[in-house]
């Protein structure tokens, strides 16, 4: 896997989940979808058609991802211009959809150094059609919280392998939940970073597949809900290191708003 630029705020090694020239996603141990049976996927990009997070269409002008896609890290730009929808193989654009982005609007409290509130919204220049391979996700009714050993899936694009080439179709990659009280504890995260109700935690298992770079932004889905945006971990693959969600249960109300009142 290629080397990656962590924040300098963190002691270890606390990588967000995206992708930017010179730097590669992977789901690892996942598998190849069903072409467009997951509709509401986005690909996110640059101006040069490259990776830079996973998205989900909510709403024909809106889609969702996490805050920070929008980050600038070092001297890396990670902004996002164009949005591919209705794109299963990315060298098969037959029935994709590229939008390009009128502004991103991230939680107002998102923090960097925590990961807290790391969630954003994309407003589209234009809205999408919907087709039979651009659909919207609807938002979850609110839950209190996804019990502990749920099963559920998150998806992208990406490596498949360590040094291998970015994948060219859509995988997705089975994750058990973990309860917040064994992900804070000292033999995972350690309360560093907090593990805060407003997150959800999800294991790779014992075959080492989940989630990496690149996929931030993407869904986790638990028994066909959306319940949450992938947003950190620490390394890749790892059984005590496991991938950090937000949890969109916490955020429905200023996803709701922050789309009525911008139009």
């Amino acid at each position: 896997m290629t080397h990656f630029r962590v924040l300098s705020l963190w002691v270890v090694t606390i990588l967000p989940l995206y992708l930017h020239t010179g730097d590669f996603a992977e789901i690892i141990d996942g598998n190849e979808v069903p072409p467009h049976s997951l509709p509401y996927m986005a690909r996110l990009e640059d101006g040069k058609g490259n990776l830079v997070c996973g998205g989900i269409l909510i709403n024909e002008s809106w889609v969702l991802t996490a805050a920070h896609c929008k980050e600038r890290t070092g001297y890396f730009s990670h902004r996002i211009k164009k949005v591919n929808l209705g794109v299963h193989s990315v060298n098969n654009e037959a029935f994709r959809q590229l939008v390009d982005v009128k502004k991103h609007v991230p939680h107002p409290y998102f923090n960097v150094a925590e990961f807290r509130h790391d969630i954003m919204l994309i407003k589209l220049k234009n809205p999408v059609k919907l087709t039979n391979t651009v659909k919207v996700m609807d938002l979850p009714n609110p839950v209190s919280d996804v019990p502990a050993g749920t099963q559920c899936f998150a998806a992208g694009w990406g490596l498949t392998q360590q040094n291998g080439d970015p994948s060219d179709v859509l995988l997705s990659v089975k994750v058990t939940m973990i309860d917040r009280k064994k992900c804070n504890s000292p033999n995972y995260y350690n309360f560093f970073p907090i593990i805060t109700g407003g997150m959800l935690c999800a294991g790779y298992g014992h075959d080492k597949a989940g989630t990496c770079q690149g996929d931030s932004g993407g869904p986790l889905v638990c028994r066909d809900k959306l319940r949450g945006v992938v947003s950190f971990a620490a390394g890749c693959g790892h059984d005590n290191r496991p991938t950090v969600y937000t949890f969109i249960s916490k955020y429905t109300d200023w996803i709701t708003k922050t789309i009525q009142t911008s139009g």
